[in-house]
């Protein structure tokens, strides 16, 4: 029988095939979409520049008088599209509950939490932000460049224990509403599974690495936390520096150094306080006993990546 180190050296092998494999088919993607995409754009420059022509000529704007501008319109209602798509699906049940290692406070969930599908209502485009989110390899594709910033919207997540509501505080973060929205519309959270879980001195629940289920379930759970949307940005919405600056129920997301936020984030459980360093998203509405009830199942110890 093999060692567990063996065991654990061909199940990261493994793992890494798989990623490999994935990153050479999104590239592929990517290429092709951008080419298409390259092309297509030039149509519609072309397009657009004919009607803002007319446009001009009839009213002096490029918004033909409902205040918002075409791109950003079409935007929202891609977004209202997809803000029923997890309407009527209901929390699998799923997930083992493993053994916590005793002494461990910060580790991989002895209770697994999947995201089973996640939506974002309609935003409000009656006021916009220009944001920058930087493509990875230059090459994947990003939000759009003009985001919706006035108002809140609402977060469904149905994890398989049950459903978490959050309001979005798009006006005080409309870039990370923004990707929010973008990522769930196309089903990017979806099957995920959350892969860290702190119980002592932070209380939070950390998830939206798209590459950490896959880790886990290799047997390699060093191995996620590093996955992201394929692009990077700013932080806002940041805190005061005080106790319990983020309080229980936020949801904020996690960076590794300043304009390093994608897509991960956590849920904070019980009031915490932290470098005010991360981006502030919103508020948890209902659902909170959930991840308290997956703080109580404990962590378990996850080895240095490289062991």
């Amino acid at each position: 029988m093999a060692s567990k180190q063996a065991q654990r050296l061909a199940a990261r092998q493994q793992l890494q095939e798989r990623m490999a494999a994935k990153a050479e088919r999104e590239q592929h993607r990517r290429k092709n979409g951008w080419i298409v995409g390259a092309v297509g754009g030039a149509l519609v420059l072309v397009a657009a520049a004919i009607v803002i022509g007319v446009n001009v000529g009839k009213d002096g704007g490029d918004k033909g008088g409902s205040g918002v501008s075409g791109d950003l319109a079409a935007l929202v209602e891609e977004a209202k599209a997809a803000s029923t798509r997890c309407d009527g699906v209901e929390p699998s049940g799923e997930g083992a509950v493993g053994t916590a290692t005793e002494g461990v406070t910060d580790g991989q969930p002895a209770q697994d939490v999947y995201l089973e599908c996640v939506q974002m209502s309609t935003p409000d485009a009656s006021a916009s932000e220009d944001c920058m989110y930087t493509s990875a390899d230059g090459t994947s594709p990003t939000p759009a460049a003009t985001e919706p910033a006035a108002g809140k919207q609402e977060m469904t997540i149905v994890t398989n224990l049950g459903t978490i509501t959050a309001t979005i505080d798009t006006a005080g973060a409309p870039c990370t509403a923004g990707s929010f929205t973008h990522l769930a519309k196309d089903g990017y959270f979806d099957g995920q599974q959350c892969h860290r879980l702190v119980i002592d001195g932070i209380w939070v629940l950390q998830c939206g690495d798209p590459d950490a289920r896959a880790a886990i379930e290799a047997g390699t759970p060093e191995m996620a936390g590093a996955g992201s949307p394929g692009y990077s940005y700013g932080e806002e919405n940041l805190p005061v520096e005080a106790a319990g600056n983020y309080p229980a129920g936020t949801i904020a997301m996690a960076n590794a150094g300043p304009g390093t936020t994608g897509s991960q984030f956590f849920i904070v459980y019980k009031d915490t306080q932290l470098p005010a360093d991360y981006t502030i998203l919103g508020q948890v509405t209902a659902g909170l006993d959930i991840v308290e009830q997956v703080a109580a199942a404990g962590a378990m110890q996850v080895a240095p990546a490289g062991m």
